[in-house]
């Protein structure tokens, strides 16, 4: 059985969390905290809890700001978000930096092994909240010194579920007609978008060649189908597992310029700085998971993110170190729908 917390942090900042509790007599446990995507709160991720002690985890699902329980933005804090102001990635990473050293010191967890292997923190974020989980990584000035010198000790790993391509600033692929909700010209208003996101991102699909980093063998049309994972809940399942208020209120301001660029400058400091590798958090492995039967975007990007590494690599940069790894047959909801692959795919990329 999990359990629901509330952590105050510092300006009064709520974040609601649900814990697994660590795995009965394990001593070098890792803790896999995972911060949920746009729309989607972390009640959806629930089907993790009961299999983490299998694979040695204590998972910790947050509701991100703007969720259920956890303390709204501020009108100044969303103007920020706006206008693409760094100092909200900034504020991002450091209340989630605040949070662990919270559960660290409370919960008296386990370490990182010497290898870097077990124990320790593991930071997952799942589609749109990839951004979220990356924004820790992303300035030295992140977090206080203090707080740096105990979370060097813990956070090992930061594995990026399905991001899709706006967690990067990346943009879509030129001259494709492809499908995609936001841009659907049947579609009027947010409300409708939003709607329609739901049934896209959760659908099935069905790519002639989903091993092809080519979006041009990919099924980039469809405009997803009744095959989906949100047709098969209770409107009660919905109505907990979904948040349409945050999504429209802050995360679509997310995928907008200029935060857009914000973000795009945010990634090269995490994955690329030269300085910041070297020096803050420089033992962090960065484990990319995706499904061949997600939606085209979610399966184009993560292997995008891992060739424009490689490439960087073959050339001489300084990058950290990333491995891919697929779920045969998983679509984006594969917490959901195959919660063992989930995290036996994770945990093979943190024990790398």
């Amino acid at each position: 059985m999990f359990t629901d917390h509330t952590y105050t942090l510092s300006d009064n900042i709520q974040i609601f969390f649900t814990d697994s509790g660590p795995p009965p007599g394990s001593k070098d446990y890792s803790t896999l905290v995972v911060l949920h995507g746009c729309g989607f709160n972390g009640y959806g991720l629930e089907k993790l809890h009961g299999l983490a002690h299998q694979f040695n985890l204590r998972t910790v699902l947050w509701n991100r700001r703007d969720y259920p329980g956890s303390t709204p933005y501020t009108e100044s804090e969303l103007e920020e978000l706006e206008q693409g102001q760094k100092i909200f990635i900034d504020r991002t990473g450091r209340q989630l930096g605040e949070f662990l050293v919270q559960f660290i010191e409370v919960e008296k967890i386990p370490k990182a092994t010497d290898d870097f292997k077990a124990g320790g923190i593991a930071i997952m974020g799942w589609s749109a909240g990839a951004a979220s989980a990356m924004m820790l990584f992303s300035d030295a000035d992140v977090v206080p010194s203090a707080t740096y010198s105990i979370l060097e000790q813990y956070v090992k790993d930061l594995v990026l579920l399905e991001p899709p391509h706006a967690c990067f600033g990346y943009e879509l692929p030129q001259g494709l007609n492809y499908y995609y909700p936001w841009s659907d010209p049947t579609l009027k208003t947010p409300q409708q978008q939003l709607q329609q996101f739901r049934v896209w991102i959760s659908s099935l699909y069905d790519h002639p060649d989903p091993d092809s980093g080519n979006p041009h063998h990919l099924d980039i049309m469809t405009r997803g189908s009744t095959d989906a994972t949100v047709t098969k809940w209770s409107k009660e399942e919905i109505e907990r597992y979904y948040t349409e208020k945050a999504a429209e209120r802050s995360e679509m301001r997310l995928f907008m310029e200029p935060m857009q660029q914000t973000l795009r400058e945010m990634t090269e400091r995490v994955f690329y700085d030269n300085n910041l590798i070297e020096s803050y958090f420089p033992r962090l492995k960065v484990t990319i998971t995706y499904g061949t039967r997600t939606t085209w975007h979610c399966l184009w990007v993560p292997k995008e993110i891992q060739r424009i590494h490689d490439e960087r690599v073959a050339s001489g940069a300084k990058a950290r170190p990333m491995k891919s790894y697929k779920m045969s047959g998983a679509n984006h909801f594969v917490h959901w729908e195959h919660p063992y692959l989930l995290l036996k795919t994770t945990t093979e990329g943190m024990r790398r």
